[in-house]
């Protein structure tokens, strides 16, 4: 944008709404976003043909019969997955099998998060389906709904949900996107962390197994998600069923098949969508999860600050645009950042505890806190709250960023990251 425009004015997702944000011209850089594709025009359609051509498979109502039981994984509220319209054509594959509705169970990959309500489940999956079917969410801490499957060969104990390896047929569903220690999310993380218990989740999430810089994009020797596929491969998880979306919830592509060879056809997708070319750093980033429910509580909208640590310079400003209607999330990350004194405390903390619920974002809000100064736009966290975890609140856009300037100086320059968790940073000619 020419330096003699007033303002850079742009609509971002904020909750269930948007919010406009205006930056000033002198100080404005660019806007970065992912590359969305329009979705497609028969979403239905699209999946139906990627379960009749799986990748690294044979058909799914092929490996149905005989069958049993079957157990499908489905993400939780705090996913955007459009669960609900991968399900009728997948649901048929199974009846095409020869596999009864009773035979047939839901599993709710919460992770270590709280348990998903009805009406959620609702929209998640659909009130019909939520009638006929049973659905269960997973509770990480319940040791006696887990079985022990061995190590993987990095040491991870597979602590995993015991309704879905005893049943017969094993299949997850997700959305493949940028994730921060993962790599991209989808395929196996369904199975790890998504239906683990805390013991696994302790070793899996804890120092050992992350960078040290966010790693949105990391695939190849990332122990991280080496790990958690080689745990998804031990649970013998026989299907995925995953999609790349885009920022309406749309699907713009449909992989099937081998928990391995069809995610990693899905990561090409992703990729081409998600990584976004940086012109230079700047001195303040502001960024956004892309809305609900990434920005359901500052827990999730987290993930859209790892991206900005990436493009503030050491020293700038960070601005988060996320309504946290939830507050800050999950039990034990705010207790982490208030105990203490400093980020630096926190990080050196984790090195030395490992993961807990909550101390592994911990880790990481301080991480980016390390390298820059934070202000949430949210009128949902007190601001004494945000003190203890060394973050400013703004009530506006407006607000943040005089804030920001008069931290960093009247001519800093500001990037904006419209849809923040959902974009790998690469600086131009590197």
């Amino acid at each position: 944008m020419p330096k003699n425009h007033d303002r850079q004015a742009e609509m971002i997702p904020y909750g269930k709404g948007e919010m406009e944000v205006r930056i000033p011209g002198k100080n404005y850089v660019a806007t970065l976003r992912p590359h969305f594709k329009p979705g497609l025009k028969d979403e239905a359609e699209a999946v139906k043909k990627a379960l009749e051509k799986p990748i690294g498979t044979r058909r799914l109502k092929e490996i149905a019969r005989g069958r049993k039981s079957a157990v499908i994984v489905v993400n939780d509220i705090t996913r955007p997955t459009a669960t609900y319209k991968l399900l009728p054509h997948l649901l048929q594959e199974l009846k095409d099998g020869g596999m009864k509705e009773e035979q047939v169970q839901f599993l709710v990959a919460t992770g270590t998060h709280r348990d998903n309500t009805r009406e959620e489940l609702e929209g998640m999956l659909g009130k019909d389906v939520v009638r006929r079917f049973k659905v269960m969410n997973h509770h990480c801490q319940d040791e006696k709904i887990m079985v022990d499957l061995g190590k993987t060969s990095g040491g991870i104990p597979v602590v995993i949900n015991r309704l879905f390896w005893e049943a017969e047929l094993k299949i997850v569903t997700a959305t493949i996107a940028p994730h921060q220690g993962a790599g991209f999310s989808g395929g196996r993380k369904s199975v790890l962390p998504g239906i683990a218990s805390l013991a696994t989740l302790k070793q899996h999430h804890g120092f050992s197994m992350r960078s040290d810089r966010p790693a949105m994009g990391w695939v190849e020797g990332n122990p991280f998600h080496l790990n958690a596929l080689e745990a998804a491969k031990m649970a013998k998880t026989d299907f995925i069923l995953n999609t790349v979306q885009n920022d309406r919830k749309e699907i713009t592509q449909v992989v099937a098949g081998d928990v391995e060879k069809a995610w990693l056809e899905g990561v090409k997708a992703s990729r081409e969508i998600f990584e976004v070319k940086v012109p230079r750093p700047a001195d303040i980033v502001i960024t956004t999860p892309g809305g609900f429910p990434k920005d359901i509580d500052l827990y999730q909208s987290q993930k859209s600050m790892a991206s900005a640590e990436l493009v503030v310079k050491e020293g700038g400003t960070v601005i988060l645009l996320a309504e946290c209607r939830d507050g800050v999330g999950a039990h034990g990350f705010y207790e982490w950042m208030s105990a203490a004194t400093c980020p630096q405390e926190v990080i050196d903390r984790f090195i030395r505890e490992g993961y807990s619920i909550g101390a592994s974002k911990a880790w990481l809000f301080s991480r980016c806190l390390k390298r820059s100064d934070l202000i949430l736009v949210s009128k949902s966290i007190e601001d004494s709250i945000l003190e203890e975890m060394f973050t400013q609140r703004a009530d506006s856009v407006d607000g943040a960023i005089q804030m920001a300037l008069d931290r960093q100086g009247e001519n800093a320059e500001i990037i904006l990251l419209k849809n923040g968790s959902d974009m790998i940073p690469r600086f131009e000619g590197r």
